[in-house]
């Protein structure tokens, strides 16, 4: 019976999840580029016109040196309304690093670069597929293996990163990663237990030392089991 592993439904889920993240952030970034930031620098400004304008009408009247004409009045009335309107706080100047943050980070880095590479990883994940069939003949993202041409299994990175390489007699090294591919340890654990059955279980675990072996028909004791 072939054995075949495609991509893990959760790693599929997880990519999803980023791009519409990174979507998120590249649209908040340019809302906030080019509308949230533009009109918070207009209302500082605007602001600042206005305190300014009243403080120098204020200014001309406690010199008491000119008095305020009629027009100089009603204009100073105009502000003091306008100024006392942000009695719930003045509008506070747009930091040096808001801008350059929104475009660069959120807007170019999650938007415009983030977005399509993690769909570019999807679809690549989407494609990658692994099969051992009956007669031994691995096929890896459409390179083949025969069972003849299959010399060995690289197993070095196998318990910490859940990748095994499969080494062919012309140098051939094809990568199966079990982390992106749903039951890729069952034919890494085919491979590595036809060259290493004293050390690998079929299932890709490995063989546990016959000192930890349970003597028979007795169930391991808290000092021999493995954790799963």
């Amino acid at each position: 019976m072939s054995l075949i592993a495609t991509a893990r439904p959760s790693r599929i889920a997880w990519l999803v999840g980023y791009i519409f993240l990174c979507g998120g952030l590249g649209v908040w970034g340019g809302y906030d580029y080019w509308v949230r930031i533009p009109n918070e620098e207009r209302e500082f400004a605007e602001f600042n016109e206005i305190k300014n304008a009243k403080e120098a009408l204020e200014a001309k009247a406690q010199s008491g040196s000119t008095p305020l004409s009629p027009n100089e009045i009603a204009e100073y009335e105009r502000r003091k309304a306008q100024f006392l309107a942000y009695a719930d706080g003045a509008p506070a100047p747009v930091p040096a690093y808001d801008r350059p943050l929104q475009l660069w980070v959120y807007f170019v880095g999650c938007g415009l670069i983030g977005a399509p590479w993690t769909a570019w990883l999807l679809l690549r994940l989407r494609k990658r597929r692994a099969e051992l069939n009956d007669a031994g003949d691995l096929t890896v993202d459409g390179t083949t293996l025969e069972r003849r041409s299959i010399v060995g299994i690289d197993m070095s990175r196998w318990m910490n990163k859940s990748i095994a390489t499969i080494e062919g007699a012309s140098g051939e090294r094809l990568a199966v990663d079990d982390y992106l591919l749903k039951d890729a340890h069952l034919i890494i654990g085919r491979i590595a237990h036809e060259f290493h059955p004293e050390q690998w279980n079929e299932d890709a675990t490995k063989v546990r030392p016959p000192e930890e072996a349970a003597p028979a028909g007795e169930e391991p004791s808290s000092e021999t089991k493995v954790s799963s």
